[in-house]
């Protein structure tokens, strides 16, 4: 079995005060250059500090908590690596829970990190409600909103501009000729405001909106949404407001007998890596992931130095694909 690296092996191995290398840990005062010798022997030597030991020196955990709504979901997985980036270089690491979209459950995983020490939050795609979250607000440290509304609890919000992407979306579909174009919509504000973006669309190129049907940002939901829009009809294209819903769509429009990119075409959101290899390969408005990870991170940091960071709104790209073709005179 190995043994675990010692602190005073660090400091032998860099040349240094058992004291210096405590502080370039944990982000006290060092000299630039000697911080990143620091840093380098620490990882050539496998060192890792014990948490409890960290929180015995320092009463800090150096530690942020994070709450995904879904454990399964790759987006997230994208958040959390610009998170363990932008910390790594803190000296701070991260604990993540997931909610899985259930308020009460992720009401216990924010009492539960708190327990824990973390010496911040960072609340992803949160479902509790705001008068239940403000009402916890008092017993949580510090708070980082991301994809959610946090004016009212005071606390830095990231999140990307649903309403410009969701237009954007809608204005590809137009722009290749489409003007009945339905929309399967997400839950929460997210999906709100991509609806909204929809809307503002169809409405700048004086068109009528097509039916809207609901899906829940899952894979299943975008199904029965899809299998619903196909009996009703009288669409071409489809906005679909996430990528997991637009799977989902592609299975009902196919047991429909509808060619997604020939009968009916399709946009997606969010830019999951799965989208490329569907067929065809699914148009979508891709998210800066491991960028909100980062902004969220910063902000957290920032927050524990004392500082009012701003809130961020990030740009969504557009993923132009085959999914998608001008329109020649098909339709549902």
């Amino acid at each position: 079995m190995r043994k675990r690296v010692t602190i005073y092996q660090v400091a032998d191995a860099a040349g240094v005060s058992v004291a210096t290398v405590s502080r370039a840990l944990n982000g006290g005062r060092v000299a630039p250059q000697t911080r990143a010798r620091v840093l380098r022997v620490a990882e050539e030597l496998g060192f890792s500090p014990s948490p409890a030991a960290r929180v015995l020196a320092t009463g800090k955990s150096r530690a942020i908590g994070v709450v995904i709504p879904d454990a399964t979901g790759p987006l997230y997985g994208r958040m959390l690596r610009g998170i363990g980036l932008e910390l790594a270089q803190a000296g701070y690491t991260y604990l993540v829970e997931s909610s899985e979209r259930d308020p009460g459950r992720e009401a216990r995983v924010l009492r539960d990190l708190s327990a824990r020490d973390v010496e911040a939050l960072v609340l992803i795609g949160s479902g509790l409600g705001s008068e239940a979250l403000a009402e916890m607000r008092r017993e949580l440290p510090e708070l980082v909103l991301v994809e959610r509304e946090g004016a009212a609890l005071e606390a830095p919000m990231i999140t990307i501009d649903n309403v410009a992407a969701g237009e954007r979306a809608t204005r590809h579909l137009i722009e290749y000729g489409h003007t009945r174009i339905a929309h399967v919509a997400g839950p929460r504000r997210a999906g709100r405001e991509r609806l909204e973006g929809w809307r503002r669309a169809l409405a700048t190129a004086g068109l009528e909106p097509g039916p809207v049907v609901e899906g829940g940002f899952t894979e299943a939901g975008g199904y029965r949404a899809a299998v619903e829009l196909a009996a009703m009809g009288g669409f071409t294209a489809v906005f679909v407001a996430s990528d997991r819903m637009a799977l989902g769509a592609y299975r009902a429009f196919r047991e429909a007998g509808l060619r997604v990119g020939e009968d009916v075409s399709v946009i997606g959101f969010d830019g999951l890596e799965f989208g490329a290899y569907l067929d065809p390969p699914l148009a979508t408005l891709r998210q800066p992931a491991q960028q909100l990870g980062q902004a969220a991170a910063r902000a957290a940091l920032a927050v524990l130095r004392g500082e009012r960071p701003e809130n961020v709104v990030l740009s969504c790209e557009l993923v132009p694909r085959a999914s998608v073709r001008k329109i020649g005179g098909g339709g549902l």
